[in-house]
């Protein structure tokens, strides 16, 4: 047998688990992920507007621009505001979207465009709002991917009256 001191014998040790710790790191993703959970992972929910979006303008169809003022939010027409549009803008930013394949038969002349200026990026997010009987898709047209929501979340999202008048 080896002959070590005991500081001989703790740097062996301290060793051996290092080199277990690694080779346990180094199999953990072989091991215990597969092509089923790499596909779930890339499905996973997200946000509409992306992780931490801070908002500055969302403009609907061109014709109704919410734009941020400070910490509150201006509406331009002045259909909404205070608490109602609040509430809007934090649907925006908390909704979390399921992708989905392209759906088949949608009509892009009834959608509704809406477009995002976000902070920190260079140009405004572009996002296609379709209804159908059952839920709420959306077209992202930078990435080109189908999302979809429950269709309650749309009365959150584009309250009544801020088409209004």
């Amino acid at each position: 047998m080896i002959k070590f001191s005991r500081a001989g014998w703790n740097n062996v040790i301290i060793f051996a688990v290092l080199g277990f710790i690694l080779l346990i790191n180094a199999t953990h993703d072989n091991v215990f992920t597969s092509a089923e959970n790499t596909e779930q992972q890339v499905r996973q929910e997200t946000p509409i507007l992306g992780d931490n979006a801070v908002v500055l303008t969302l403009t609907i169809n061109q014709q109704i621009k919410i734009e941020r003022i400070g910490k509150t939010w201006r509406a331009i027409p002045d259909n909404i505001s205070g608490q109602a549009l609040e509430q809007m803008m934090m649907a925006w930013q908390q909704s979390i979207a399921t992708p989905v394949d392209e759906p088949i038969g949608i009509d892009e002349q009834l959608a509704l465009l809406v477009s995002v200026e976000l902070a920190g990026h260079p140009q405004a997010l572009l996002l296609s709002l379709h209804t159908t009987e059952h839920e709420l898709l959306i077209f992202n047209h930078q990435t080109q991917l189908w999302s979809v929501l429950p269709l309650q979340i749309y009365a959150q999202l584009l309250p009544t009256q801020i088409f209004g008048n």
